[in-house]
């Protein structure tokens, strides 16, 4: 990765991973700054999309054949269906017994979408050969449509852990407990010129004193929240500033109640 200038640089999380940076005014995050080694099985529903042994996104299982996950991860039909689903490990190399492997057969990107940061930013990826579930690996719950999550959120990912220009990935999987949601005022007002690209369909995170949250190859990777004794699925990573973990740079994610009816009629094969 190349330096870049300090200031709010928000920039595709796939294209920073697979691509490095560039000199643009746009981004957004991959990997858990401030978080730590995430426990086996504690999150059985995350996947790794790989392109040959490299992680560049996330995404969550919502069923035996479909994962969901961020659009601006699948904007290379050709990257996409080469690419692996990484299923029932914590190590990102997908090293564990455990680990389910499968090929993308196809997937679908949010109509509305227009690329880069901008709302919208879901999308499904279907494998023709179905998950099996162990403790390992599981589906995620969905929530409620339109119900709006408040209170404090668990964030899971590979991505770059560093809080400097200089990405470093971690091989196993990280998590950031305990994350604030923040009000949509609140994090428009912290991103100052970069909030007029939040959308009435994102959440987004704190804290604002910094030290926590996404950064690059996180993009399409779950923010959980545990409903009724069940974890639910609120939000999937969008975009964040870079460096990763400033100070007023909050983390921004979609909004998965309000895909609730996207995500269903979406999912044909």
């Amino acid at each position: 990765m190349t330096p870049r200038r300090s200031a709010v640089i928000i920039l595709l999380f796939l294209f920073q991973h697979v691509f490095g940076f560039a000199e643009t005014e746009t981004l957004v995050c991959g990997r858990v700054v401030g978080g730590t080694a995430a426990a086996e099985n504690s999150a059985p529903y995350i996947v790794s999309l790989q392109q040959g042994s490299t992680h560049y996104c996330a995404g969550s299982i919502l069923n035996e054949h479909w994962v969901v996950t961020a659009a601006h991860c699948l904007t290379s039909k050709s990257q996409v269906l080469s690419s692996s689903l990484i299923a029932g490990s914590i190590n990102v190399a997908g090293t564990a017994s455990t680990t389910q492997k499968r090929a993308i057969n196809s997937y679908v990107v949010h109509d509305l979408y227009t690329g880069g940061i901008a709302p919208y930013d879901i999308g499904l990826v279907y494998t023709s050969t179905a998950f099996e579930w162990t403790a390992a690996v599981k589906a995620i719950a969905l929530p409620s449509s339109g119900v709006k999550p408040t209170g404090n959120v668990d964030l899971y990912g590979w991505g770059s852990t560093s809080t400097t220009n200089v990405a470093s990935y971690p091989s196993l999987l990280q998590v950031a407990k305990n994350l604030p949601i923040i009000s949509e005022s609140s994090c428009v007002n912290a991103l100052g010129t970069k909030g007029a690209d939040v959308h009435s369909t994102n959440i987004c995170t704190g804290p604002l004193t910094g030290g926590v949250g996404i950064c690059t190859s996180d993009s399409g990777g779950p923010l959980v929240q545990t409903q009724s004794g069940k974890t639910v699925l609120v939000g999937i990573v969008s975009w964040g500033k870079i460096p990763c973990g400033q100070p007023n740079s909050p983390s921004v994610y979609v909004q998965v109640s309000d895909f609730i009816s996207w995500i269903s009629t979406n999912q044909k094969t």
